[in-house]
């Protein structure tokens, strides 16, 4: 019997006794019957939950895809097992360890920059991460890769790995040090494990949906702060967006937040996780830029959706981005109006 506990009011006694393996004769109470009807029998459910039986019992959709059943349990907020993705969260941080070396090697050096056909910068150091982190990902999974700089997939359902070698390129290059490296995992276009690594301050952070997210193996927490007057909000390093349409910042200042631009996106998303900002926005990111901060910031107790607030869909590319505390969302969202 796997227990998976849940956030979702579907099950207020807070647990799901997920009867997938035998007993059959297990009754499910009325109103877990929906969430139970997603589950599946196959045998890679059955791995995936850990089971200790070899007996799979019978359900009403037997051939459910792995992905379909975890994009459905995602959408009822549901606690995966917290075993579930230790091989892909292991790999993942022993990547942004091996990723972090190689941008301090080139942080000082000839990092041998280039302009791409968009005008953003990329350097050798870009080029190496991304190239690594797809040879140690092949090695032991046969996921897509969605890389900024290289990839083996395309946007799409399944699995893949958003990988931003470097985020912060131009940060990088300037010599200041808020540039880090991220690494996402996306089931059927949702967000389930991000890891994101400054190496300059030597700070791995981590998440996994439903299990929480960790700086360092510190829980992180966003702020609490009911609004945001006096607090930081982190905004575009593009001033010359923030001069063609000023009415967001003038916005926020008005409505008393403290404006902050800085070059990063992941690492403005890890102060809104660690709780130093209570929010972020930016028009230019991509799904390599937040799929990893998403869930490290979610999991921290905050919220991420595009500008328009709607959640975001990884099978497709998108720009822009809001990260909060959740509670100041609507602020900022009125703020962008």
């Amino acid at each position: 019997m796997v227990k998976i506990k849940l956030v979702h009011p579907i099950d207020r006694s807070g647990e799901l006794k997920a009867a997938i393996i035998r007993p059959t004769g297990y009754k499910v109470p009325r109103k877990k019957k929906a969430l139970m009807s997603l589950l599946c029998s196959d045998r890679d459910w059955a791995r995936v939950l850990r089971s200790k039986n070899d007996a799979v019992a019978k359900t009403k959709y037997p051939n459910t895809k792995i992905c379909q059943v975890m994009k459905q349990l995602y959408q009822y907020s549901c606690i995966m097992p917290s075993k579930m993705f230790d091989k892909e969260l292991q790999v993942a941080k022993d990547i942004a360890l091996m990723a972090g070396k190689i941008m301090l090697e080139y942080f000082d050096g000839d990092q041998q920059k280039e302009h791409k056909d968009d005008g953003t910068d990329v350097t050798i150091a870009d080029k190496k991460i991304n190239s690594m982190a797809i040879e140690e990902l092949t090695k032991h999974f046969d996921y897509g890769i969605v890389g900024e700089e290289e990839s083996t997939a395309e946007y799409g359902d399944g699995y893949r790995w958003f990988c931003d070698p470097i985020d912060g390129t131009k940060a990088f290059v300037m010599g200041v040090p808020t540039s880090m490296f991220s690494l996402g995992l996306v089931i059927d276009g949702q967000p389930v494990l991000g890891v994101a690594y400054s190496p300059f301050l030597d700070k791995l952070y981590y998440g996994v949906r439903g299990n929480g997210s960790y700086c360092n193996d510190k829980k992180l927490q966003v702020s609490k702060e009911s609004g945001l007057e006096g607090n930081f909000v982190a905004i575009t390093s593009h001033l010359e967006d923030v001069m063609q349409d000023p009415i967001y910042v003038e916005n926020l200042i008005k409505m008393g937040a403290r404006p902050n631009s800085f070059c990063g996106a992941v690492y403005k998303g890890c102060l809104v996780a660690s709780g130093k900002f209570v929010g972020y926005s930016e028009p230019g990111t991509h799904a390599h830029d937040v799929a990893a901060i998403q869930v490290i910031i979610e999991e921290a107790g905050g919220k991420v959706t595009g500008l328009d607030g709607k959640p975001f869909d990884y099978t497709k590319p998108f720009r822009g981005v809001i990260a909060s505390n959740e509670i100041v969302h609507e602020e900022i969202l009125r703020a962008l109006k």
